[in-house]
C-alpha cells in the first residue's frame, strides 16, 4: 500500500510569557509545529484541535484561534509528545520499521486520545509496509476508535482497504471503498480522496480478473481528475490531481495488458511516453511500454525500456517498486533464454525490492519470482 511520507522536525522551546496591555493570555512554556505541503511551516503555535477538515491553532501569545485545511497539512508535531511516540515515529521515518513497533505499541496504550490516534496511525502504516494486513487493519481501526473525526480518517480508510486487497480479502476491501466514496460526499471531504478510493477499487477488481469493470473505474478517475485539475487554482492541488490522473492512466494501461489488449495498452502508454515537459508521465509511459513488451515475450526490448525509466531520475519514488519488479521479470525471462548473468541481475532487483520496499504488492510478487531462481 501505501509508504510513510511524514516529515519529523521536533521543536521544544522555552518561552517567556508575553505581557499584554489588555487581558494577558495564559503563559505557555512550549510550542507546537505544523508542517504544510507548501508555504513553509508554522512554528511557535499551540495546536487546539485536529479533525479531518481542519487544524485549529493559536499563535503563541495570542488568544485568537486560526484554522488551516487538513489537506494542506503534512505533519503536526506537539511539544508534549510522549517519549515512546517520538521514538517510534523517528525510527519509522529512519526506515527502522521493526524497531519502531515496540515504542509505538507502548504509545498506543496511552490514555490521551490524540496520542493513541497518532501511535495507531503510524503502526498501521508500518504493519502495512511489513505486509501484515490483519495488524494494519486493527491499527487503522484503532485510530478512528480513538478519534472518529481524526485528521487521518481518509488515509486510515484507504489503508484498511489496501490492506484487505493485499490479503486478497476483496469483498471486504470493496465494502470499505464503496462506503468511503459515499463518506467523502456526506462529510464533504476533498474529492481527491474519493478519486483515490475509486482507483483502489479498480485495482481490487483487476486483482479479481474483472478488467472491464476496473477499466470503467479508471476512466471515471481520469476524467474527473483532469476536470478538477483544470479548475484548480492552487498549484499544489493541481499537482496532486494531476498525479492521481497519471496513476489511473498507468493502472488502466496495466489492466489492458493483463487483459491481453496490447494495442490498446500501447496507445495509452505511448501518449504518456511522448511527453517532453512532464517527466513523471514520460517515466510511467516508458515503464508501461516495457510492461507491454514483457507480456509479448520481448524481454530484451523490455529491459531497454525499463532501464531507461530507472535512469531518468524523475523522483517518483513510489513508482520504483514497479520498475524493479518488471526488471526482475525481464531478466528472469532472459535467464530462461540462456543469457549469461541474467539470473544474478534478477536477484539484485528482487533483493532491492524486498529490502527497500517491504509490504508493497510488488515486493510480494518478488518473493514469488525468487522461487523461479532456484
Amino acid at each position: 500500500m501505501r509508504q510513510l511520507t511524514l516529515s519529523i522536525l521536533i521543536l521544544i522551546a522555552l518561552a517567556t510569557p508575553m505581557l499584554a496591555q489588555a487581558k494577558p493570555p495564559v503563559a505557555e512554556t512550549s510550542t507546537d509545529r505544523i508542517d504544510r505541503a507548501s508555504g513553509g511551516s508554522l512554528a511557535n503555535v499551540k495546536v487546539v484541535g485536529e479533525t479531518y477538515k481542519e487544524i485549529t491553532y493559536r499563535i503563541k501569545g495570542s488568544a485568537r484561534a486560526m484554522k488551516i485545511p487538513a489537506d494542506e497539512v503534512v505533519d503536526v508535531t506537539r511539544a508534549d509528545t510522549p517519549r515512546a511516540l517520538r521514538e517510534g515515529k523517528s525510527k519509522a521515518l529512519a526506515g527502522d520499521l521493526k524497531g519502531a513497533l515496540a515504542p509505538l505499541q507502548l504509545a498506543a496504550r496511552n490514555n490521551t486520545p490524540w496520542v493513541k490516534e497518532y501511535a495507531n496511525f503510524y503502526l498501521g502504516e508500518i504493519q502495512a509496509r511489513l505486509g501484515k494486513a490483519d495488524e494494519a487493519v486493527r491499527a487503522y481501526e484503532a485510530v478512528l476508535a480513538a478519534k472518529p473525526d481524526s485528521r487521518f480518517l481518509p488515509r486510515a480508510r484507504l489503508g484498511i482497504a489496501a490492506a484487505w486487497t493485499a490479503a486478497r480479502q476483496y469483498k471486504k476491501a470493496e465494502g470499505v471503498l464503496s462506503s468511503f466514496v459515499r463518506e467523502v460526499n456526506t462529510k464533504r471531504l476533498h474529492r481527491q480522496h474519493g478519486l483515490v478510493a475509486k482507483q483502489l477499487l479498480g485495482r481490487n477488481l483487476d486483482a479479481q480478473g474483472k478488467h472491464a469493470q476496473a477499466g470503467r473505474e479508471y476512466d471515471s478517475v481520469i476524467s474527473e481528475a483532469q476536470s478538477l485539475a483544470g479548475r484548480a487554482k492552487d498549484p499544489n492541488e493541481k499537482a496532486r490531481l494531476h498525479l492521481i490522473g497519471l496513476r489511473a492512466l498507468r493502472d488502466k494501461g496495466s489492466s489492458l495488458v493483463k487483459d491481453k489488449k496490447y494495442s490498446a495498452a500501447t496507445s495509452v502508454f505511448s501518449r504518456m511516453a511522448g511527453s517532453r515537459d512532464d517527466l513523471l508521465a514520460r517515466a510511467i509511459g516508458l515503464m508501461g511500454q516495457g510492461e507491454v513488451s514483457l507480456a509479448q515475450g520481448k524481454s530484451d526490448l523490455a529491459r531497454v525500456q525499463l532501464s531507461e525509466v530507472a535512469a531518468l531520475g524523475f523522483g517518483a519514488e513510489k513508482e520504483r517498486p514497479r520498475v524493479l519488479r518488471l526488471l526482475a521479470e525481464a531478466h528472469l525471462d532472459l535467464k530462461t533464454k540462456g543469457e549469461r548473468g541474467a539470473a544474478e541481475l534478477a536477484q539484485l532487483y528482487i533483493d532491492d525490492l524486498i529490502r527497500n520496499h517491504p509490504g508493497t504488492e510488488d515486493a510480494k510478487a518478488a518473493r514469488s519470482l525468487q522461487q523461479k531462481l532456484k
